[in-house]
């Protein structure tokens, strides 16, 4: 995961997005830039819209906000210094309907284009959760992209409100709020209660009613976006989010079409889907993971001891879980009780690459259930132990911003009901993408109405076909919801594809659109590298010519 000094290794990076938590040219081209002309010291918000209609208030005078002159200096971080990057930090309102009131640190870094004849302006990142430190994803650019791409765009790495360089949210949580509904109601009261003190506690930190909370939304954080885009005098700006990211940006062409450049959006959220029903869309990708890698593992029984088929490696994982249920056992320091296994396994069961690693822990589970002394793993120490204060806060910021932005049901019959029914095809993982969601005891409505609907804006979504995560059937949603986007599909399993999962096929396609802005003739599927084969949806599987 991430070290004290918010330096992200490559694996704490997928990790982080997977915890919730990513050429044929266009016929004809990106939509020409309009001319918005330059900054008077209003910023721009919602467009006028049935979705994202004015809010009263958010059009006051942002001038003192606008006008801000960043005062860059060295992150402190060691990737992002080595980079040449600056870091900086601005003030944002709370509340944009009240741009006089209180207000917000937002921090963020910037790696200048070093190839300025050809720049093409500002590239802003999201790296998911919600809750995800973004300052140094700009890192994960350049080796994906190469060096003279990137050197045409300022890259920028804003921390969300609520998170990392950003003001923190803290509510002082144990721990994440997903958890498993278990075996019966007594492990579903259990989950539920959980879930009910995790609301609790920010309702110690910041009220009954939780007042300052109700302001950490995706509208916002899109409203704080567009802010830094003007206080760095730029008209425009591309974007590239994953996981939760895609939806942030999403919701930003909605209520800005006029600023977008290029939009890459890996991993996608269904606008409508957010949040619960996008959990509960996860179910079956987590289980038919689970599949496919007791198949590996049962090839390999002789190495972890799990079983010599895949019937029984998953019977192996069900006794865990089952024992755990009955009577939580020690991993070292740490007790596993009925509620973790499953996201536990979760965490860890996102990326066909890690399938030796998966089964390492869940063979230390295995050993731990059945009463033998065992050393925790590095991952299994960090899943188990104390959120640290990093944590903590994306824990925090997470369970804020998705009931913020959108209520839930409230009646704890409608989850139960959606876990018994989730069984019959998920036994394992239905009562954990089912079960209750914090947002059921959130105290306060939303501010306002969730963003829904898709926009016009033209946009490249990657998605792979066994994402564990955002399903592949949210990104085939959301690229319905923007006719004028393009869908590439990855035959993979794995959250998070461009410069997290190396592919030549997804990495062209994706660059060609970077570097020229425009959009493939089609959409395209890319196998994974290796098995490059014709595809007969749009384009060639492999690399791209």
């Amino acid at each position: 995961m991430r070290n004290g000094s918010g330096s992200t290794t490559s694996a704490g990076r997928r990790l982080a997005v997977a915890a919730l938590a990513v050429a044929a040219v266009f016929a004809g081209t990106q939509a020409p830039a309009q001319a918005d002309g330059p900054v008077r010291g209003r910023a721009d918000t919602d467009q006028a819209s049935p979705q994202a209609g004015p809010v009263a208030g958010v059009r006051g005078d942002l001038s003192r906000f606008v006008h801000q002159r960043p005062r860059w200096q060295k992150c402190g971080h060691e990737g992002l210094d080595a980079a040449g990057a600056r870091c900086a930090a601005i003030r944002v309102p709370l509340d944009y309907r009240k741009p006089q009131g209180r207000t917000l640190t937002i921090g963020f870094s910037r790696i200048r284009a070093k190839d300025t004849e050809h720049r093409i302006g500002l590239l802003m990142h999201n790296s998911g959760g919600p809750g995800g430190v973004t300052l140094d994803m700009p890192l994960l650019d350049e080796p994906a992209m190469g060096k003279e791409l990137a050197a045409r765009f300022d890259l920028i790495g804003m921390d969300p409100r609520g998170v990392g360089r950003s003001s923190a949210v803290r509510c002082g949580t144990k721990g994440h709020w997903l958890r498993s509904a278990g075996y019966d109601a007594a492990g579903f009261r259990a989950q539920a209660g959980y879930e009910k003190e995790l609301v609790r506690s920010c309702q110690k930190m910041y009220g009954k009613k939780v007042p300052y909370l109700r302001h950490f939304t995706t509208r916002n954080t899109a409203r704080d976006m567009d802010l830094l885009r003007a206080v760095l005098g730029e008209r425009r700006t591309s974007y590239f989010g994953v996981s939760y990211g895609t939806y942030l940006g999403a919701v930003y062409a909605k209520m800005f079409p006029r600023r977008v450049d290029r939009l890459l959006l890996d991993s996608a959220l269904d606008p409508a889907r957010t949040y619960v029903n996008a959990f509960r869309d996860a179910t079956a990708a987590n289980e038919e993971f689970l599949d496919a890698w007791a198949a590996w593992a049962a090839e390999r029984d002789a190495a972890y001891g799990l079983g010599d088929t895949p019937r029984k490696v998953r019977a192996t994982v069900e006794g865990i879980s089952r024992q755990a249920a009955r009577e939580p056992f020690a991993v070292g320091e740490y007790t596993v009780d009925g509620r973790q296994v499953a996201p536990v396994l979760a965490m860890i069961m996102y990326d066909d690459r890690e399938f030796a690693r998966a089964a390492e822990t869940v063979k230390v589970l295995h050993e731990a259930s059945l009463g033998r002394p065992v050393r925790p793993t590095e991952f299994l120490a960090a899943a188990l132990g104390q959120p640290d204060d990093e944590t903590e806060v994306q824990n925090s910021l997470q369970m804020a911003l998705m009931c913020a932005d959108r209520a839930v049901p409230r009646e704890l019959s409608w989850y139960r009901g959606n876990v018994e029914r989730s069984r019959a095809k998920a036994p394992f993982y239905g009562p954990l993408f089912n079960g209750v969601h914090p947002c059921a005891f959130w105290p306060a409505k939303p501010l306002e109405p969730p963003v829904t609907g898709g926009n016009d804006v033209p946009g490249l979504i990657v998605q792979s076909t066994g994402d564990t995560r955002t399903s592949y059937a949210n990104g085939q949603e959301l690229h319905r919801k923007m006719p004028r986007s393009r869908l590439v599909t990855l035959k993979a399993r794995v959250h998070g594809v461009y410069g997290l999962y190396p592919n030549r096929c997804v990495y062209a396609q994706v660059n060609a659109y970077l570097s020229t802005g425009k959009l493939p003739g089609g959409d395209v599927t890319c196998a994974k590298d290796g098995q490059e084969r014709k595809s007969g949806s749009g384009g060639k599987a492999g690399p791209a010519r």
